[in-house]
């Protein structure tokens, strides 16, 4: 677990996945976005409480803690979405929702595909289209 976190990380920060663009789709027109902040968490806890149901916290495990846990893919997403990038309302909601979904498979012990498939479903160039608000 600890290499498909470390090589996560390392794909993030790396940038080695490339940005895709919106391929044509439209805003999601979501009447009130949730700041990139809210989504940012809201991420880091699904991906968790995944993490959990299917490996536990707990010593000799990847995460010991629910905090460190949370704190590692908030970290993870944070890097992905910049606020530049990321803030003001440009989060559209249903690839935010597929990213949330690749989150939960990696959390739950997915293998380097899982991980690649991650980053290219939750990088900025593909949640992050809608118009700032």
């Amino acid at each position: 677990m600890k290499i498909m976190s470390s090589t996560f990380v390392r794909w993030a920060l790396g940038g080695s996945v490339a940005i895709l663009g919106a391929c044509g789709d439209t805003a999601d027109n979501t009447p009130v976005e949730q700041s990139r902040e809210t989504r940012i968490s809201a991420l880091a806890d699904e991906a968790c409480k995944r993490y959990e149901s299917c490996t536990g916290y707990g010593s000799g495990n990847m995460y010991p803690s629910e905090a460190e846990c949370e704190a590692d893919f908030t970290n993870k997403a944070g890097t992905l979405w910049p606020s530049d990038k990321c803030g003001s309302g440009r989060i559209n909601n249903g690839r935010y929702e597929t990213c949330v979904n690749a989150a939960k498979s990696v959390a739950c012990g997915g293998g380097v595909l899982d991980v690649i498939a991650a980053l290219e479903d939750c990088n900025s160039g593909k949640v992050c289209t809608d118009e700032p608000q």
